[in-house]
């Protein structure tokens, strides 16, 4: 049975893909002018054809590398809890937090298929799942490396982990909050939002509802990251198939 090794590729992955992704598709966006240069919304980077192509295909591996790590995560903590530690009882709230870290897998791939322009409804839920579901399956990972630090993660990682939590929670909040508000002000053509401009009223409650969406971005990118030093000491093994009616050899 083949051993899989070097299983740190993946959040190492996720957390390059990601960032790199907003990056290409923003620089294509502006320069074909379908965003202003002053933070535009992630989304907005990715509503029109061709940098939506290139939004869709690399959030989509992004969301699968990502859907990996939740499931080896699930794996490491629940192996941990059974047999090393004594929070066993605790072992229910694995299985929320991974839940709750496929949803957020889901609302990226939602995120990266339903552009706003076309169904903004549909966008939006993907956007909560993806933030907010994110955001919370990482604080059931920060109380998991309190206790998994006594013996298995480093101190370094929880701590790490607790203050991009605490950043998460506080750029989640000023992402939606002044956003929803700046919608309300915001007297430019409705069809016209990529390119906000101060005279549209909202102005600044739109800005940094932006730039709370990207540092909120970044914090859970390096989230993702803290999985490396624990991977590097997970292997996996490949599954054995068995076949009714043929015998091993």
């Amino acid at each position: 049975m083949a051993r899989k090794k070097n299983l740190h590729i993946l959040p190492t992955a996720v957390c390059l893909v990601c960032p790199v992704t907003f990056v290409i598709t923003f620089i294509v966006a502006w320069q074909m002018g379908h965003v202003s240069l002053a933070f535009p919304y992630i989304s907005d980077t990715g509503n029109y054809a061709p940098e939506s192509c290139i939004f869709s295909q690399l959030l989509n591996i992004t969301s699968m590398l990502l859907a990996i790590c939740v499931y080896i995560r699930y794996l490491q903590v629940k192996k941990f809890a059974n047999f090393k530690s004594p929070i066993g009882h605790k072992l229910s709230a694995n299985n929320v937090a991974t839940i709750l870290g496929f949803l957020s897998c889901l609302g990226m791939d939602i995120v990266a298929n339903f552009q706003v322009r076309n169904v903004w409804q549909i966008h939006y839920i993907g956007a909560c799942l993806c933030f907010v579901g994110g955001t919370a399956y990482f604080m059931f990972q920060t109380f998991f490396s309190y206790f998994l630090s006594r013996e298995f993660d480093s101190k370094a990682v929880f701590y790490a982990r607790g203050i991009l939590c605490a950043i998460s929670v506080v750029m989640t909040i000023a992402a939606i909050v002044p956003g929803a508000i700046s919608g309300i002000y915001y007297k430019g053509d409705p069809n016209d939002e990529t390119h906000w401009k101060p005279q549209d009223g909202g102005y600044a409650l739109h800005i940094i509802s932006t730039a709370s969406e990207w540092a909120l971005a970044l914090s859970q990118c390096v989230l993702v990251l803290t999985f490396l030093p624990e991977f590097k000491t997970v292997h996996l093994h490949s599954p054995i198939l068995k076949i009714e009616g043929i015998n091993d050899d």
